[in-house]
């Protein structure tokens, strides 16, 4: 009886340790890394109220590096471009993006971030913003380790402009390409 058990242990302690040894193995074999790029426009219009009443056109170009946290959460910094009606400026983000299944980092995903810019116009007028918001996204995986990324959310920029400083709410909406590695 003692010899059966002592197999019977063993052959568990083997069953644990291959399907472990397996999963890893799994998990090493996803890619850990993915650098995006993004692009987004936005066309405000001003109210007469501020004395501003024609479309301004305004844009930024980023470069996103996410790092894979745990099976179900990364990390992702985006420094990027800010340009538009005149003016030119640098803004930094970074995030957390928490999975739903422990596939990170693909597949559907919400997250964070929190961002801070400065820019500047020809005028010589400087603007410092800092913001903040909630995405949801879905990470699709292409052939050869490329990526497609929609992304979905709230956003939350507060800008100061000398004395003068302005906040709100907007919907924030966003797509990405991409390599995994």
């Amino acid at each position: 009886m003692r010899r059966k058990m002592k197999k019977i242990c063993f052959l568990l302690l083997m069953l644990l340790l291959t399907g472990t040894l397996v999963g890893t193995s799994l998990a090493q074999q996803r890619p850990q890394k993915v650098i995006s790029i993004n692009g987004s426009g936005l066309v405000q219009l001003y109210n007469e109220d501020v004395g501003i009443t024609s479309a301004l056109f305004r844009g930024a170009v980023g470069l996103e590096y996410e790092k894979v946290r745990s099976s179900s959460s990364s990390f992702y910094v985006v420094p990027s471009i800010t340009f538009g009606s005149g003016a030119m400026g640098i803004r930094a983000t970074v995030g957390m993006k928490n999975y739903t299944k422990p596939t990170a980092p693909e597949g559907f995903w919400w997250g964070y971030y929190a961002n801070l810019g400065i820019a500047s116009d020809l005028w010589g007028i400087s603007l410092f913003s800092t913001g903040g918001g909630l995405n949801i996204g879905y990470k699709y995986f292409l052939p050869k380790n490329f990526t497609a990324e929609w992304t979905l959310g709230l956003m939350y920029l507060y800008r100061i402009s000398g004395s003068f400083g302005i906040g709100g709410v907007a919907p924030a909406v966003g797509f990405k390409v991409g390599y995994a590695f």
